[in-house]
């Protein structure tokens, strides 16, 4: 009788020790996280349609000043803009055509008097925002002048998020004590694509250009498990981009390019902005006869 008492004793605790340890606190607390993530604004690479020979450009890409991005009203992210964009690209002609190039596309945007594209709940990150990757461009002749070019690029953009985790109590309306203030870092893939039409006077080549590229994004505020609190920059929505613009021989060695474009948000106009400009010096070898 008392075997029988004892395995059925053990029976029970078999049955509903389980439910006992769900019931039990885990210890894990949820926060209120408040982000703000410096991205770099949708850009045009700094070519004209047309390849060059071996060598490096270096310029900048800004936005014009009274045209500050704006959060759309149904944007949810919590984002700083970088105003003013560092470029420089390394690129390589690939065989003797003149019509391929493989290049090497980097970018450094300021965090300094970059622009919040919304009212955001923390202050911008200290650190400002990179990207690097590889392209390669093709140019095809429709005729003796005019000219048609594309190109595509991968790179990793290396984003800074300066994080504020708060206490959140569901019996409270108080939510405002800070926990964790830090900064933190993500890696998240960009892919551009750009076409471009122009005419070549050999002296000045005069063009537009078409683009598309992603644009990395998070979410403001959310409500997460304490230890889980990181920058979450994500891929984004996709923005086209118009422009037009000049370049000039100032020898058979150096040109400088100078344009203007406008960002547009295909969908999930996560942030809208005014036009940009951007002006670079390429350095490269002497273009040998065709």
């Amino acid at each position: 009788m008392k075997s029988r008492q004892e395995k059925l004793t053990k029976r029970l605790l078999f049955v509903i020790l389980p439910f006992g340890l769900l019931l039990m606190p885990t210890g894990c607390t949820t926060v209120v996280v408040h982000r703000a993530a410096l991205v770099q604004p949708p850009t045009l690479p700094m070519w004209s349609g047309r390849t060059k020979p071996t060598g490096f450009s270096a310029g900048n890409s800004t936005m014009l000043w009274n045209n500050a991005p704006k959060n759309s009203t149904d944007s949810d992210s919590g984002l700083y803009v970088s105003s003013t964009q560092f470029d420089g690209t390394f690129h390589i002609q690939l065989g003797p055509t003149q019509k391929i190039s493989l290049w090497l596309p980097m970018s450094y945007g300021l965090t300094e008097k970059s622009f919040a594209a919304a009212p955001c709940m923390v202050s911008r990150p200290i650190s400002g925002t990179m990207s690097g990757g590889i392209g390669i461009g093709f140019t095809s002749e429709i005729s003796r002048l005019w000219y048609i070019g594309t190109s595509i690029e991968t790179m990793l953009a290396l984003i800074p998020s300066h994080i504020k985790v708060y206490g959140d109590d569901p019996y409270s309306d108080d939510n405002n004590t800070l926990i964790e203030e830090k900064e933190d870092y993500s890696l998240v893939p960009v892919l551009r694509w750009s076409g471009a039409i122009g005419v070549d006077f050999d002296w000045v080549r005069l063009f537009g250009s078409l683009g598309l590229r992603n644009h990395p994004t998070n979410t403001k505020i959310t409500r997460e498990v304490l230890g889980d609190n990181h920058g979450d920059v994500r891929f984004g929505p996709i923005y086209a981009l118009l422009g037009v613009g000049a370049e000039f021989n100032l020898g058979k060695r150096v040109s400088i390019l100078a344009q203007l474009y406008q960002p547009l948000p295909l969908y999930d106009d996560d942030v809208i902005y005014g036009p940009m400009a951007g002006v670079t010096l390429d350095l490269h070898s002497d273009r040998s006869p065709e």
